[in-house]
């Protein structure tokens, strides 16, 4: 049909070329006479059009028509060479080209059907590619195409590409590949007969862990894909035709469905590795997650670490999943209340709380329903959200009807914590486990269990009737490790705060190696003293206050005692501590060691842990009450009384901060004192 196609030469379209076949101009010979030329029999001169479209015919230069013939118009370079048209359809872990890789690749060109897997010999598949003119898939612009360049970077594939998702949609066949194959009269065999797209990934984890027929499925399955696409491209060109009318004397009648491949499977390994023959062989890869809990554990020392995992549900009156993971040892719960949470969590000295809950909302939202004014405006998808989406991770929008409730109960449960001075992250268990390589709840519980198990946790969970909440709490701790060892990325921005995900390629030195130092006592203790000698051995300074000073300075009011507790009170109270907090996060450096002077409220701490992780290190300094009245008698800013100012609201975490401290310094001696033991901690 190539050689009755001119829509590929400048200046003729759809109507033209209509024209052309109406006046019985049904090839390139009568068009070349038709404008006073012949072409001529042997050797070729490239003068125009015809005359090139001929050369790159004869010489199967594909690239040429590729280049100038409308996407739409890349069926008749199939019918044109059906031999050596290539079905291609993979299968890989997941949806996520970022994190999900290939496990197989099935091809058929004309009656034959080949298969790559993983990490075997991809010569064979090469060599088809190479060998074909056109390649067809279905939606394999999007996903098949762009996963095969990850894999192989340097893959050829055929410059004709018919993605059926796309031609089909021309005439009326929409949907997914399984929906439209009945309409086109193909049938699937009945051993794969209604199984979906996320039934591959699970066949490829039994497979791996030695379930040899799980494999068979899968190679049964792709090929129904392969075999499915060709009926549909015949059915979809058919119609093409009869849509366009395109005359009966220029239609090449597709046959493509007719040039059925069959599976060859054989009994013993084909020499020569022929991927036309089928052998099922056992898994031969190593079954570990990519990283596991002891190299974790070579970065930053764990055992004594204590990270809680919970996977929440909206409302206490269900159960949730929870987990306590000390060192690399899980115990797991189903809890209903946050007060039950909350105390087990203080109990056993919680280092770090992460929930698989969604701990903000957009940015300019006020509300989590839709009555928010703000609805339409800031919408219901986070920062974090996005980027997942575009990474192809299937995430829920925070504030989407079925989540705005489970969002409200997260944030609540992290102010809860984070007020009593325990630190928490958000974390995703189903992207940290795309992200490891070991298989999400779907593919079964006791493929997770056993894959946590790979990674380096140990309990009795594989043994027990452990639910899947428990088992995304686990991992949700896991991601806690991840985050405290620097091994992870932060997804989405400051105001909406981060997503947490494991990074198996982060810098961990670089997150470990500063120091971060923040300071708490009472007024008049010596914190600022201690932060000037922090800065005169190179480290940055900055201080609560500082932003308090410089609102007063905006009202045109005095910088005293008396007004900084006033409005460090009206922040606190709106828009928030951790507002606060976070502006002053804003502004430090990334590159140097830093001193924080001021931490007043269990928050405070609270948002540094999140901010610095391990990197961050708490000292409380603790003077007498004559002493740190002799000390603040003459300074200016002090209008009140020291027995009237340490009774403020603002002052009235005081205490419990040296609770969550790393070290207390008593600041009871002169200078030299103070100073050595600063050195000590330096």
């Amino acid at each position: 049909m190539l050689l009755s196609t001119f829509r590929h030469i400048r200046g003729i379209g759809k109507i033209t070329e209509r024209n052309l076949w109406e006046k019985g101009v049904t090839d390139w010979h009568k068009y070349a006479k038709l404008n006073g030329s012949q072409l001529p029999l042997f050797q070729r001169v490239k003068t125009g059009p015809i005359e090139l479209s001929f050369e790159a015919y004869h010489k199967g230069n594909l690239q040429f028509f590729a280049d100038n013939l409308p996407k739409s118009d890349y069926y008749r370079c199939a019918l044109t060479y059906p031999d050596e048209t290539i079905f291609l359809d993979i299968e890989t872990t997941g949806l996520s080209l970022y994190y999900d890789q290939i496990t197989l690749v099935g091809w058929s060109v004309g009656r034959k059907y080949g298969v790559y897997l993983k990490d075997q010999d991809e010569t064979a598949l090469f060599y088809a590619l190479r060998s074909a003119k056109a390649i067809v898939t279905f939606n394999g612009t999007i996903f098949d195409i762009k996963f095969l360049k990850k894999l192989f970077p340097d893959i050829y594939i055929p410059p004709v590409h018919i993605d059926l998702r796309f031609f089909a949609k021309r005439v009326g066949l929409s949907g997914g590949q399984k929906k439209i194959e009945p309409k086109v009269g193909y049938k699937r065999p009945d051993l794969i007969d209604g199984m979906e797209g996320e039934s591959a990934p699970i066949l490829w984890y039994r497979y791996r862990r030695g379930d040899i027929t799980a494999l068979k499925e899968l190679v049964t399955y792709n090929h129904a894909d392969v075999e499915g696409m060709k009926w549909i491209l015949d059915y979809a060109i058919s119609e093409f035709f009869e849509l366009n009318d395109i005359p009966n004397n220029i239609r090449s009648k597709p046959k493509f469905s007719a040039s059925k491949s069959k599976i060859n499977w054989v009994n013993s390994e084909p020499k020569n590795g022929n991927p036309y023959k089928v052998y099922l062989t056992k898994f031969s890869g190593h079954l570990k997650p990519l990283i596991r809990y002891n190299e974790l554990n070579e970065i930053v020392p764990l055992s004594n670490k204590v990270f809680i995992g919970i996977d929440i549900v909206s409302s206490e009156d269900r159960e949730s999943g929870y987990c306590i993971l000390k060192g690399n040892k899980s115990e797991t719960f189903r809890i209903k209340t946050d007060e039950e949470m909350i105390r087990i969590a203080q109990d056993s000295g919680a280092t770090l709380i992460s929930i698989d809950s969604p701990l903000s909302i957009p940015e300019g939202r006020k509300t989590f329903f839709d009555d928010d004014p703000g609805r339409n405006q800031y919408g219901i998808m986070r920062v974090c959200e996005r980027i997942l989406k575009k990474r192809g991770v299937n995430v829920y929008p925070c504030l989407i009807p079925s989540m705005q409730k489970l969002t409200r109960r997260g944030i609540q449960l992290a102010t809860k914590f984070r007020n009593l001075g325990i630190p928490v992250i958000e974390s995703y268990p189903g992207a940290a486990q795309d992200i490891l390589a070991i298989p999400r709840k779907r593919a079964g519980l006791n493929y997770l269990a056993d894959a946590l198990v790979e990674f380096g946790i140990f309990d009795n969970f594989t043994d027990k009737n452990i639910s899947h909440d428990e088992l995304d709490a686990i991992t949700s701790a896991i991601v806690g490790i991840f985050f405290w060892t620097g091994m992870f990325e932060g997804i989405g921005n400051i105001a909406e705060e981060y997503l947490i995900i494991p990074e198996l390629h982060a810098n961990s030195e670089q997150w470990l190696s500063r120091k971060v130092v923040g300071l708490s006592g009472t007024i008049g203790s010596g914190k600022t003293t201690t932060a000037e000698y922090f800065e005169n051995k190179g480290f940055f300074y900055c201080r609560f206050s500082k932003f308090l000073e410089k609102m007063l300075e905006e009202r045109n009011e005095n910088i005293s005692r008396s007004n900084l507790q006033r409005i460090g009170l009206e922040i606190h109270k709106d828009p928030g501590q951790r507002w606060l907090g976070k502006e002053l996060i804003k502004d430090l450096p990334k590159d140097k060691d830093i001193v924080i002077d001021g931490l007043r409220f269990l928050d405070d701490h609270s948002l540094m842990v999140e901010t610095f992780g391990p990197s961050f290190y708490h000292l409380h300094i603790e003077t007498s009450l004559d002493l740190c009245n002799s000390r603040i008698i003459e300074r200016k800013i002090e209008d009140i009384p020291l027995q009237e100012s340490s009774k403020n609201s603002v002052e009235s975490q005081i205490k419990k901060l040296k609770d969550v401290s790393d070290c207390t310094i008593f600041n009871n001696g002169k200078f030299p004192d103070l100073y050595a033991q600063i050195d000590r901690h330096i």
